[in-house]
């Protein structure tokens, strides 16, 4: 989803203020280099990270509920305080209608903090996701799982956007990516180091867990727990390292449609296609074929009850952190505190703002919007841009060492800049969202 928010601040703080300091003033903020961080008994030559963050990082902890701490850190949660005001005033207006976007957003966030019905509900909300692997007994079933999940999160066997062609943009294709795996990095599932080792022990354990807040009895937990590990790993092997994918030349496969079908014959990519409303699909891009053709393998190779305990696993996982404040509690646990460092779960008000946040952003943005970021704060920075546009329009104009044909390419290039400022000029769409109210 899209997070408005923090492309908002950005402008909001620099322009919004602006707009209001047309009077003379003085200006008591400080800009530019902030020099109380520095360490100048540093030599820049030695060690210019220190000389230029050194009394920063010397005095500055990393807060209990955070994993890492830096400057934009601080603007995000500066940024999630005021949202989190604004979505309090939103509350208590009992003007603001159900139906209207920032509505919506207030809903999202009630809904979120009634800690007594999350717990009432349990694993309700996934319950018929669960049923549906439960009812699957061979390829055919799996196929019309993945059918039937397109466009609530897939089953995390593989995925699929649309995006403009890495080698050509002016075109659109589809690419596809590799199956999902709850670590994430291979590294954790290949390495054998103690801490490696240690954290595959906690990831294991954790899985366990989860699978007893479904009513598996503890041995049996254990043991989907193992098929699960015993998958991911296998997919991993296939999968690229961390250096490999940095290189853009690896991560970018075309194939046609009917080579995809061979590559992963298990999978039926024509229905596939056909629900996505894409009908007409000749070429894909796929990003590791050997683990997609890994995956195909394990399909056909792997038990069906080992598989239904890994898209089993990947239902869990995915929804724990909205479902009940015990399973949320447990999916921080290892996430959070084992994977990330982290002491101490964010309050929970904060964890309701990144929920609508990442759930209804550009609702949430209107509420910013309109306390952070007036109109005339946008003109002001839309004019400013479209003079340096015409700046270096100008100057494209004037250079003597370039071609004709070079100079007009340019300008051909610098029209076809799309300025966005603040927030977009046509918000997205959600009337066709309810989102009720808990109360």
């Amino acid at each position: 989803m899209k997070k408005i928010i923090y492309s908002v601040i950005i402008t909001a703080s620099l322009l919004a203020t602006s707009c209001k300091k047309d009077k003379a003033e003085i200006d008591t903020e400080s800009h530019g280099i902030a020099l109380q961080y520095m360490d100048t008994t540093v030599k820049p030559g030695d060690d210019f990270y220190r000389y230029v963050n050194g009394a920063w990082f010397d005095k500055t902890e990393i807060p209990a509920d955070k994993s890492t701490w830096g400057s934009f850190n601080e603007l995000a949660k500066n940024t999630d305080l005021d949202v989190l005001n604004m979505l309090k005033e939103a509350a208590a207006n009992k003007d603001i209608k159900s139906s209207s976007d920032e509505g919506k957003a207030v809903n999202l966030y009630k809904t979120y903090l009634d800690t007594l019905k999350r717990t009432e509900l349990g694993i309700t909300p996934i319950a018929k996701d669960l049923e549906a692997i439960s009812n699957i007994k061979n390829l055919n079933d799996i196929n019309t799982l993945v059918q039937a999940t397109i466009f609530d999160g897939g089953t995390g066997l593989f995925g699929t956007y649309v995006s403009a062609d890495a080698l050509d943009s002016n075109k659109n294709v589809v690419y596809i990516y590799g199956t999902a795996t709850g670590l994430g990095e291979r590294d954790y599932y290949l390495l054998n180091d103690a801490e490696t080792k240690e954290v595959r022990t906690k990831y294991e354990q954790h899985v366990a867990r989860m699978f007893e807040y479904l009513g598996n009895s503890s041995a049996d937990a254990k043991a989907k727990a193992a098929k699960v590990l015993n998958f991911e790993t296998k997919i991993s092997e296939a999968e690229l390292t961390r250096v490999e994918m940095r290189d853009d030349r690896k991560t970018y496969n075309p194939m046609s449609v009917e080579k995809l079908q061979t590559l992963a014959s298990n999978i039926d990519w024509k229905t596939y296609f056909s629900k996505t409303g894409m009908k007409n699909i000749d070429n894909v891009v796929v990003s590791q074929p050997k683990a997609l053709a890994k995956m195909n393998t394990l399909l056909q190779a792997t038990p069906i009850e080992d598989v239904k305990a890994y898209l089993t696993w990947n239902v869990i996982n995915g929804a724990a952190s909205e479902l009940s404040p015990e399973l949320e509690k447990a999916n921080w646990e290892f996430y959070s505190k084992v994977l990330s460092g982290a002491q101490k779960q964010k309050p929970i008000e904060e964890r309701a703002v990144d929920i609508v946040n990442g759930s209804l952003g550009e609702a949430l943005g209107k509420l910013y919007v309109e306390k952070k970021f007036p109109a005339e704060a946008k003109a002001k920075a839309e004019e400013m841009i479209a003079n340096v546009v015409k700046a270096y329009e100008n100057r494209i104009k004037k250079l003597p060492w370039m071609a004709p044909a070079t100079r007009q390419g340019a300008l051909d290039k610098l029209a076809k800049m799309t300025i966005k400022i603040g927030y977009p000029d046509k918000w997205e769409d959600f009337s066709k969202l309810t989102v009720k109210s808990p109360e």
